[in-house]
């Protein structure tokens, strides 16, 4: 306890177990970044408090702040993660308007999230709510591709999942046949009905 307060350290109101265990899992979440190449994971800042992981800094890519979080949630112990990275606008990119996101095909049925951005083949799309929290992994499944293997073949989106619903979705050039959307909830079923 001496080392600690000579050394300039705060337990910050935790004991000094609790203190230990948020710095374990501090440097467990570096690592990962580290170990999983996560772009920027220099700018990246990360705190720990009472289990929670909080994230702040600038990234390049939206896909950047959602792969810290995955990572982030990946590690043993980590109770919740804030994820507040800001997506920097890239050089040479000057507006004074908001990019108008392209809608998803779900924006009317689920009118309070506000953003989805466009995931990796075969990855999920990200759903956000107007605080820019990541509230929902969007995957599109074809119907055979259920009926044959159902959800089981879906990797999992890194982060928790409260609940699932699905949508059928109209035909598209690009996507002939009928498809389904499969929402994987990170809030539970109140906060997302809360969003409508």
């Amino acid at each position: 306890m001496v080392l600690l307060l000579a050394g300039g350290c705060s337990l910050a109101g935790r004991s000094l177990g609790g203190y230990v265990d948020d710095k374990l899992v501090k440097g467990a979440v570096k690592r990962r970044f580290v170990s999983q190449n996560v772009g920027g994971a220099g700018e990246v800042k990360v705190d720990t408090f009472g289990g929670t992981v909080y994230l702040t800094g600038t990234v390049g890519t939206a896909e950047q702040k959602s792969d810290a979080e995955i990572a982030a949630w990946q590690v043993g112990g980590v109770a919740q993660v804030v994820n507040d990275l800001v997506v920097a606008q890239p050089p040479g990119s000057v507006s004074a308007l908001p990019r108008s996101p392209r809608r998803h095909q779900l924006s009317r049925r689920l009118p309070g999230i506000t953003r989805v951005d466009l995931g990796r083949p075969g990855g999920p799309d990200l759903a956000y709510d107007a605080g820019g929290r990541v509230v929902a992994s969007i995957y599109t499944v074809a119907w055979q591709d259920l009926i044959d293997s159902g959800l089981t073949t879906l990797p999992p989106p890194g982060r928790p999942i409260d609940h699932v619903s699905m949508y059928a979705l109209t035909e598209r050039p690009n996507r002939p046949g009928v498809h389904y959307a499969v929402i994987l909830w990170h809030v539970s079923a109140r906060e997302a009905a809360a969003l409508r």
